[in-house]
């Protein structure tokens, strides 16, 4: 008995000298955990993308998530003793468990079989990490230059633009938004085939060099996520990749190298009728009317006359129609009859924010366009909608 008391005491304290232990802040690791899971893709051929990479710098931990084309880094204080290498970590059950901890203080350590032990006041669990050199590494960036955006402007520019990517794998181009810089003008343009946003703002920073990039919708999205408004945001490119760091987050991202189509040949110049009425109003009223539209089409159609515009939508297969009268103004004696997708319209409307809207129209077939420039003219609009062909 008295030789197996000793044999396990020297066991716990090797144990005890292959583990390191080190204190983190709850709420830190948890801000961590819940930024870095946004890129984790749901599925994934590669089980190590399921997992979070913890590495160590002194008195720093860098909590690290990655789909392959986008990759969010945050770094949080640490107490204790430093890990001497990085280790992946299944992040959705550690956001479980420390979303559930109510300690301010988290105890974790790490042994030599990649075993991450979580102490809290109360309880103690574990969860079995995977090789860090299995993880992807962060993008080498070389030879980059520097784009500085007003992130008030920038964030205009993103919630403009980003209804109308397109979400076809097929057409990789149109999954992101152009971004064209001159001395002068910042250009964000989007497009998925169906409508296409442009917004022009004016170029208040005269350390940009002209730019033109195709950035992931995703990127563009966790910017929104992490960076404040009224800050001013420094982004790298390089030849594939771009990176941004704010405080304690540096986010990486492919860029889109397919080239962007030439938008401005489908801009029509040509569309001299125009429908103006109450924003609002129509809003309403196209909100209602779809509610009884086709489910897959959500189709409408606007018959526009002198003084009326009618709203209506009919869906064969569930018996159901709708209709509805709102007064307007049209600048010919002819009657439009025009489809949409009623989906597009809101958000096309949604993007204008002026109370009345005036529609630029040709013909039943042609796109219509929607556009708004501010009192000031730092600020250009433009929406285009492509039609649905009316059956009748």
């Amino acid at each position: 008995m008295l030789l197996i008391n000793i044999l396990n005491n020297n066991f716990n304290e090797t144990f005890k000298q292959t583990k390191m232990t080190f204190r983190v802040e709850t709420n830190k690791l948890l801000e961590a955990l819940q930024k870095t899971i946004k890129v984790v893709p749901s599925r994934s051929t590669l089980p190590i993308l399921g997992c979070a990479l913890f590495d160590f710098n002194e008195n720093e931990m860098t909590v690290k998530a990655t789909n392959l084309e986008t990759s969010i880094s945050e770094t949080i204080k640490i107490n204790g003793d430093r890990p001497k290498e990085p280790i992946a970590i299944p992040i959705g059950r550690l956001l479980e468990i420390t979303n559930s901890i109510t300690d301010k203080e988290i105890e974790f350590s790490i042994n030599k079989k990649k075993q991450l032990e979580i102490k809290t006041e109360a309880g103690k669990y574990s969860i079995m990490g995977q090789d860090h050199t299995e993880y992807p590494t962060d993008p080498i960036m070389n030879e980059t230059q520097s784009i500085y955006l007003n992130t008030e402007a920038l964030f205009e520019i993103i919630d403009f633009t980003k209804n109308s990517t397109s979400k076809n794998e097929l057409k990789p181009a149109l999954q992101g938004v152009l971004i064209k810089i001159d001395e002068s003008r910042i250009i964000g343009v989007s497009t998925d085939g169906h409508r296409l946003s442009r917004i022009i703002k004016e170029n208040t920073n005269n350390e940009n060099k002209e730019q033109e990039i195709i950035i992931p919708t995703k990127f563009l999205t966790l910017l929104t996520t992490f960076v404040e408004k009224k800050e001013k945001a420094e982004i790298e490119i390089s030849k594939n990749h771009m990176s941004l760091s704010y405080k304690n987050t540096t986010i990486f991202s492919r860029i889109i190298k397919d080239n962007y189509p030439n938008y401005e040949k489908v801009i029509p110049l040509d569309n001299k009728k125009t429908l103006t009425t109450n924003k609002q109003n129509l809003i309403n009223a196209i909100k209602r009317v779809s509610i009884f539209s086709n489910r897959a089409t959500k189709q409408i159609t606007l018959r526009i006359t002198n003084k009326q515009t009618t709203i209506s939508t009919e869906d064969s297969e569930q018996a159901a129609r709708g209709t509805e009268k709102i007064d307007s103004q049209f600048n010919s004696t002819e009657e439009l009859k025009i489809g949409f997708n009623a989906n597009f319209v809101l958000e096309a409307l949604g993007n204008i924010k002026s109370e009345n809207i005036t529609m630029f129209l040709s013909g039943s077939l042609s796109a219509a366009i929607l556009s708004e420039t501010t009192k000031d003219k730092k600020t250009d609009k433009l929406i285009l909608l492509m039609p649905i062909r009316l059956n009748d």
